[in-house]
């Protein structure tokens, strides 16, 4: 763990004294904590006190109601990943558990995944306990994947968050060096050209730095705003609407040649574009498709259970019978809304 030692000054006056000079205890050391706690929100930090135990005891006061002035918190104790850290190493311990010890980075892949996408749904679900026990699990994914790489002596997870806090504090220098930038777009463009400058993040082209592993929606919305910070884009929405369907009929046209390998690639260009389309009304392409498959979820879970509330098979309902299911389950969520407003 980094620890910065902060030595201030060496006045070794008695509590009882000051005042007598025009500024209180607080006054003089208001400046102090301050930088105390500014630095405590970077590093571990250790502070040398000038005098005895009351001075000590003291600046811990001032410290305490300057935290709470600023909306710091009452925790008594700063974020820590040890605890969970070190249960990870006890589970790939040899006489540890045998599903942890087998586990490589690629095998924990699929359930990174799960992790994050659970943690999607507890959002969408306005879920906080599952928020909170999602990010848990999303956690515990970093710890094994730092703990396997510490035990090939590559890196651990305090260089992770090392890592991470130095990556946050040199992309915002506006905040870590008083400087201001005017609004989010301004930020936006300051963190991509500093992202840029960092050496893991050149590459040969610049859509080489959206990974190929995304999902295919978020992936198409990522290439194309970064090819659109070129200026590869259309003027306004309207050039993309005319793409949309122009595309949606070549689509159309491929089907009716009964392709099916030209219809799958025209299908995608429909696709591609149409993620472009929200990338301009400012939606997330994957995460509205996301939303639409746990609705579509929820109301058909709603069907099923009517079906099987009437003790009758599926084939034993018309459409229009299993539509009116579908509609109850619409008006249960609409119910639901108004009441949570």
């Amino acid at each position: 763990m980094e620890i910065k030692i902060i030595p201030l000054g060496s006045d070794d006056k008695p509590l009882d004294s000051y005042g007598q000079d025009g500024q209180s205890f607080a006054e003089t050391y208001a400046p102090i904590v301050e930088l105390l706690l500014r630095e405590s929100r970077l590093h571990a930090v250790v502070h040398t006190v000038p005098g005895g135990p009351a001075m000590a005891q003291a600046v811990c006061r001032l410290i305490e109601e300057a935290r709470k002035q600023q909306g710091d918190g009452a925790e008594a104790m700063p974020f820590d990943v040890t605890p969970i850290v070190d249960v990870t190493a006890r589970l790939r311990r040899e006489d540890g558990c045998p599903w942890d010890r087998a586990q490589t980075h690629r095998t924990l892949r699929r359930y990174l995944i799960e992790e994050v996408y659970e943690m999607l749904d507890a959002i969408d679900s306005h879920d906080v306990a599952g928020i909170r026990e999602e990010l848990g699990d999303i956690l515990y994914q970093v710890a094994i994947h730092a703990r396997i790489a510490q035990e090939k002596g590559l890196f651990s997870a305090q260089d992770v968050v090392k890592d991470v806090t130095d990556k946050m504090i040199r992309r915002h220098p506006y905040v870590f060096s008083q400087k201001s930038l005017e609004n989010i777009g301004t930020s936006m463009l300051n963190w991509d050209r500093l992202k840029q400058g960092e050496q893991r993040q050149q590459h040969a082209h610049l859509l080489d730095g959206v990974v190929p592993g995304l999902p295919s929606l978020l992936a198409a919305d990522k290439l194309q705003e970064k090819a659109a910070k070129t200026g590869f884009d259309w003027p306004d929405v309207q050039g993309v609407w005319d793409k949309f369907h122009e595309e949606w009929e070549e689509f159309r046209q491929a089907l009716g040649e009964g392709d099916s390998v030209h219809a799958e690639e025209e299908a995608g260009d429909v696709l591609f574009v149409f993620a472009n389309l929200c990338r301009h009304y400012h939606i997330e392409p994957e995460c509205a498709l996301h939303r639409a498959n746990c609705k579509f979820r929820r109301r058909f879970a709603h069907v099923e259970d009517r079906v099987r509330q009437s003790g009758r098979p599926w084939d034993a309902f018309s459409l229009d019978e299993l539509d009116s299911f579908w509609q109850e389950a619409k008006q249960i969520e609409r119910q639901k809304e108004n009441t949570d407003s």
